[in-house]
C-alpha cells in the first residue's frame, strides 16, 4: 500500500483491461476516465496532495463515500448519475483486487458500498420550442466562436445526438451535399445515419469554410479557440452560459435543470409531437431498444391527458353505466 503504483494501474485499467480485454467502446471508456478523473481530483483536495502523489492507500472507503456525497450535494447529480459513477469505481477496485491480492480486503470494503435505490422515476427534462429558439437567439454569431456555438446547438437539436457523439465527430463523417446526413458511431460502436436539415448543412459548410477545413478532413467538427476538440464539460459550460442569457427574455428557462442531454430529449419530444413514427425516432436517436424510446411516448400521452382534463368539458349522465351481468359471467367462465 505504500508503493505508489496508482498511475500504472489506472493506465492499465483503461488501456488494457477496458480496451483490449473488455472491448468497450471509446465513449464508454471516456465515461470511466471522467469518473476516475473526478474521483482523483476530489481525493487530492481531501488529502491535501497533488494527484500525482496519491497512493492506493489514499483511496479509502471513507473517501469514496464522501465523493459520492459530493456528487449529489455539491454537483447536484441525480441518484442515477451517482450510481453510474459508483459502478465505474467498483469496476476499478475489482480490477485492483485481482491485480494486487494484498489489497483485496481494502478493495472489498469499497465494493461493499451499495447503490442507492431510486423509487421515483426520473424526470425527462426537455425544452419547449420557444425555449430552444430563445437559446439559439442568445448566441452572438458575429465571431467564429459564436458561429461555432450556434452551429453546435443547432446540430445537436437537429440530430438528437449524445454529447459524446458530437464532440468525437470527425468532419469526414458529414455529408454536406444532398442527401444531407451524418454518420454517428454510438454505444457499442454501432453506426447510424441521421438526416440533416438543409439549414444545418449550410451552417456546417460555412463553419468549416471559416476554419479552412476540407470536407474530407480527419479534423474534429467542433473545436475550441485553441483548435482542440470541444469536451463534454465545454459543451455544458457553453449551454449554461446561453441559458442564463436566454432566460432574461424567456423566464420559463429559469425553473429548468437543463444539460446537454436535455437537447437530445428535446429532439425526441418534438419529433413525437410532430407525429413522427416511434420506430423512426428510435432509429434517429440510435436507441438499442424500443422501450427506451417509448418513455417519450408515455410522457407525450400524459401531456395529452392533462390537456384533455384542462380543456374538455366533463359531461355527466343521469344514470351510471353498469356492466352486463351476462358479460361478467361469460368472462369468469373463461
Amino acid at each position: 500500500m505504500k508503493t505508489n503504483h496508482l498511475s500504472t494501474y489506472i493506465r492499465s485499467f483503461l488501456e488494457d483491461y477496458l480496451t483490449l480485454q473488455k472491448n468497450f467502446s471509446r465513449n464508454t471508456i471516456l465515461s470511466y476516465r471522467d469518473t476516475i478523473k473526478l474521483f482523483l481530483t476530489f481525493t487530492a483536495v481531501e488529502r491535501k496532495k497533488s494527484v500525482t502523489n496519491l497512493t492506493l492507500g489514499d483511496l479509502s472507503p471513507k473517501i469514496v463515500i464522501h465523493f459520492l456525497q459530493h456528487l449529489e450535494e455539491e454537483r447536484a447529480n441525480s441518484k442515477q448519475t451517482r450510481n453510474i459513477r459508483l459502478a465505474c469505481l467498483h469496476s476499478l477496485f475489482r480490477y485492483l483486487a485481482n491485480r494486487e491480492p494484498l489489497i483485496s480486503e481494502h478493495c472489498q470494503r469499497i465494493l461493499a458500498i451499495p447503490f442507492k435505490r431510486n423509487f421515483s422515476s426520473s424526470i425527462v427534462e426537455y425544452l419547449e420550442r420557444e425555449e430552444m429558439k430563445a437559446i439559439l437567439k442568445a448566441v452572438d454569431c458575429r465571431n467564429l466562436d459564436g458561429y461555432r456555438n450556434y452551429t453546435l446547438f443547432f446540430f445537436m437539436y437537429n440530430t438528437g445526438a449524445r454529447v459524446g457523439e458530437v464532440v468525437s465527430l470527425y468532419v469526414r463523417a458529414l455529408q454536406l451535399e444532398r442527401p444531407f446526413q451524418v454518420r454517428f458511431r454510438g454505444k457499442g460502436e454501432k453506426e447510424r445515419l441521421c438526416p440533416l436539415w438543409p439549414e444545418t448543412a449550410r451552417l456546417l459548410r460555412s463553419l468549416l469554410k471559416q476554419r479552412g477545413v476540407d470536407s474530407k478532413s480527419d479534423a474534429p467538427v467542433f473545436v475550441n479557440h485553441r483548435g482542440q476538440r470541444l469536451t463534454r464539460y465545454g459543451v455544458r459550460y457553453l449551454l449554461d452560459k446561453y441559458i442564463q442569457i436566454a432566460a432574461r427574455k424567456c423566464p420559463s428557462l429559469k425553473g429548468k435543470h437543463i444539460h446537454p442531454h436535455s437537447i437530445r430529449h428535446t429532439t425526441a419530444m418534438h419529433l413525437l409531437q410532430s407525429e413522427v413514427d416511434i420506430n423512426t425516432i428510435r432509429a434517429w436517436l440510435g436507441h438499442a431498444h424500443l422501450e427506451t424510446t417509448n418513455r417519450y411516448a408515455e410522457i407525450n400521452l400524459e401531456m395529452k391527458r392533462k390537456a384533455l382534463d384542462n380543456y374538455l368539458p366533463i359531461t355527466k349522465t343521469k344514470t351510471p353505466w353498469k356492466p352486463s351481468q351476462q358479460l361478467l359471467q361469460w368472462l369468469e367462465s373463461l
